[in-house]
């Protein structure tokens, strides 16, 4: 096997403040070799943090732990630190927010700017069409040119759960070098060979996992939970540190993550902990047992079918993205019973030739669904000659198809403009709350 993989693990025993996160930072670092070994002087510096939504951590990396990366970078000798993000489609479709928006609001644009820095929205970057060496579900992608030009390039994930990938880390981080249209394609189930394939164009020379807080749950986004973990965790191969990471959020077989699974496959790391030299704090005393997704330790249909008397799911031939959104339609549509609903999902959903509701109660999710023969495109066309029910496309259809359910349950009465948009700001202001009480200096920033 060579040489072992090097992950340094810093542990805080309470919530560390800015000084003290500077110090895990550089700790973290020291214990894989320095700075210095990563950054020569003069280099440019690219960070690839993490932000999913305009919400503090859990949810997005914590400003601090950026700040004190784009410091000790500097103090190296790095002539410039840019640190890049492009938020998710999902973001600025149902929010109506972009990239720059969430840097200001987190507070991480003035971090960053005050050590030196500088803010990159990876939308705004040159791209640079590139081939995938041996890409399986990417085979070219058009790349950020300054990741591509940067001397030194740095990962800067946080440490949560993910519905789709079961956690999301350093392999998950890179999905946002994409652009929009490369983002939302492959989020089926060739998904984590997708993520796998773009660390193939350019691995990160190092990857720090902001564990400070972590998420548990229905991540990545605002239906987690927050974790204190108060940790930080480096290393140069992003295989083992999201595998020792995975291993600190109680995952006992670190090859149930299909990401890491996949990139230790394909040669891009070692996943084995047995070949993986641990340095600071051990797994063991960072380690705690998170809850994750019920999607990935319960079968898939146990949370869609056989669940809500209103609700009638017909789904044949579906991807788990699928199943997962029939879900949580179904969940949604739950809470206006009596009211009757059918929900039609799959390549090949078997229908009867009528359904037991009308046709304004009836939604077709996804693309395979939208384009179904037999009974289910009578069904479709009556519904489209009627201007009835609703129609969700995508594949995976998320976003798109979820602010066309949001028309629809407007159209047809079952919920307002209003209360939608009161129901985004409850869950944002219990974010603000819950970080406000972690970091006291912390203000949304304008």
């Amino acid at each position: 096997m060579g040489d072992k993989a090097t992950v340094a693990i810093v542990r805080n025993d309470t919530s560390p403040d800015k000084d003290r996160i500077l110090a895990m930072v550089r700790e973290a670092i020291n214990l894989i070799g320095g700075a210095e070994t990563y950054i020569q002087k003069g280099d440019v510096v690219a960070v690839k943090v993490n932000i999913f939504a305009p919400l503090p951590p859990p949810v997005s990396v914590d400003r601090r732990v950026v700040a004190a990366l784009v410091r000790v970078a500097k103090e190296a000798g790095a002539r410039r630190v840019i640190v890049a993000e492009g938020v998710s489609v999902g973001t600025k479709m149902s929010r109506n927010v972009t990239t720059m928006d969430c840097f200001r609001l987190l507070g991480i644009r003035s971090a960053v700017e005050a050590e030196g820095g500088e803010i990159l929205c990876l939308e705004d970057d040159e791209r640079v069409l590139v081939e995938v060496p041996g890409g399986m579900a990417l085979h070219r992608i058009h790349y950020p040119k300054a990741i591509l030009d940067a001397d030194v390039f740095i990962e800067l994930p946080c440490l949560k759960t993910h519905g789709l990938t079961l956690v999301t880390l350093g392999i998950k981080n890179l999905q946002g070098l994409l652009t929009d249209e490369q983002k939302y394609y492959a989020h089926r189930d060739d998904l984590d060979q997708k993520l796998v394939d773009i660390h193939k164009v350019r691995q990160a020379d190092l990857t720090i996992i902001d564990g400070l807080l972590g998420m548990e749950g229905e991540g990545a986004g605002e239906r987690g939970r927050p974790v204190p973990m108060n940790i930080i965790l480096a290393s140069p191969d992003v295989v083992a540190v999201d595998a020792v990471a995975s291993a600190c959020m109680g995952i006992e077989d670190v090859l149930d993550v299909p990401t890491t699974r996949i990139a230790q496959h394909d040669g891009l790391g070692t996943a084995d902990l047995a070949h993986i030299d641990v340095r600071g704090t051990s797994i063991e005393e960072a380690k705690r047992k998170f809850a994750f997704p019920y999607n990935w330790f319960k079968p898939q249909d146990r949370y869609v079918l056989g669940l809500h008397p209103n609700v009638d799911i017909y789904i044949g031939g579906a991807c788990k993205w699928c199943w997962m959104m029939s879900g949580a339609i179904a969940g949604t549509l739950a809470l206006f019973a009596p009211l009757r609903f059918s929900i039609i999902a799959g390549i090949d959903p078997k229908v009867p030739p009528a359904l037991r509701t009308g046709l304004d109660h009836a939604i077709v999710l996804g693309d395979c669904a939208c384009g179904a023969t037999g009974d289910v495109k009578e069904i479709r066309n009556a519904m489209v000659l009627s201007n009835q029910g609703a129609m969700l496309p995508g594949c995976p259809p998320y976003r798109p198809a979820l602010a066309r359910l949001e028309e629809y349950m407007i159209r047809i009465g079952l919920v307002t403009a209003e209360m939608l948009e009161k129901r985004k700001e409850q869950d944002t202001q219990r974010f603000f709350k819950y970080y406000q009480g972690i970091d006291p200096t912390w203000t949304p920033g304008k």
